[in-house]
């Protein structure tokens, strides 16, 4: 007997279809030595009793102060493929979308807000923050409410026949969350829990497959572009590999290093490789300069 979807996969299953059926993807795979960093890392970790950064945030971080050095890749498009017309918006907030794993074994994307100027300490507390709201509510609910949000907006921008045909499809589900579980959700205070808007698109996506499985080998070779969004990352866990190393004498050697692969991935129809370039720069300077880490700590 087979397993039928509910409201949480037809939701992701929808806007992941949408992506890979409009977007055409370019990825790039880059190999990141993190050996230095993740030192630095630990030791910033020993010396706070209080709050314990997680390597997610860390990259997280990473990665938005690479952003922040091609700020047109933070950004949305509007496309239509009949008149061949389009528009791309810069964002000027980078907001997060980060697939966060439930208990259940289920995934959910959550949108992490404003976190262009955040230090590494109040971005642990926001994802603290977000982790405790998960804790307090059936995600089920919100999840719905976003999906049906999103499908109203497609109809009315002309995509009648497909948003109805969606839409019915939510509504009949027998998955869908019952009166009893919404008026239990409504009860809950708006900063205690994860609202519709917490699950829309946020500027872009970071995907850090490490944090699932940190003993899984190998790398991300094409990654996922959220609608509309138009540029994603996706991590893969830290491995051991060999690696040239050159001394303060360009003397070459042999070193098992400690490696993170990122997949870079755009929407070839808003960027050129040479616009996302200085993403991949800015990632491989802060890799090399693992003192960055002490400015990035705390206000």
């Amino acid at each position: 007997m087979g397993k039928k979807f509910n409201i949480l996969r037809k939701a992701i299953s929808y806007e992941t279809n949408e992506s890979w059926t409009t977007v055409p993807h370019v990825t790039f795979i880059y190999e990141a030595d993190a050996t230095e960093i993740l030192n630095e890392f630990n030791k910033l970790n020993e010396n706070n009793q209080n709050l314990k950064l997680t390597i997610n945030t860390l990259l997280l971080k990473i990665c938005t102060e690479a952003i922040k050095a091609a700020p047109q890749v933070n950004a949305h498009i509007k496309y239509n493929p009949k008149r061949i017309t389009g528009e791309i918006k810069v964002i000027k907030n980078i907001n997060i979308t980060m697939p966060w794993a439930l208990e259940n074994g289920e995934i959910i994307p959550i949108t992490l807000r404003n976190f262009e100027d955040k230090t590494l300490v109040e971005m642990q507390e926001y994802i603290n923050k977000t982790a405790q709201k998960i804790a307090n509510c059936n995600l089920h609910i919100p999840m719905y409410q976003a999906a049906t949000n999103t499908l109203i907006k497609e109809m009315k921008k002309g995509h009648l026949l497909k948003g109805i045909h969606a839409f019915i499809g939510m509504t009949l589900d027998k998955s869908k969350p019952n009166k009893k579980d919404i008026k239990e959700y409504d009860k809950i205070p708006l900063d205690n829990k994860i609202t519709p808007d917490d699950l829309q698109p946020g500027t872009i996506t970071i995907s850090n497959g490490g944090s699932v499985c940190k003993e899984l080998k190998g790398f991300v070779g094409i990654f996922n572009i959220a609608t509309p969004q138009i540029f994603a990352i996706g991590i893969c866990s830290i491995q051991e590999k060999p690696c040239v190393i050159k001394n303060e004498n360009n003397e070459k050697s042999i070193e098992i290093r400690k490696v993170i692969p990122l997949c870079f991935a755009f929407d070839h129809r808003a960027l050129n490789f040479d616009e996302v370039v200085p993403v991949i720069q800015k990632v491989e300077y802060i890799f090399e300069h693992s003192e960055l880490l002490r400015n990035w700590y705390s206000k």
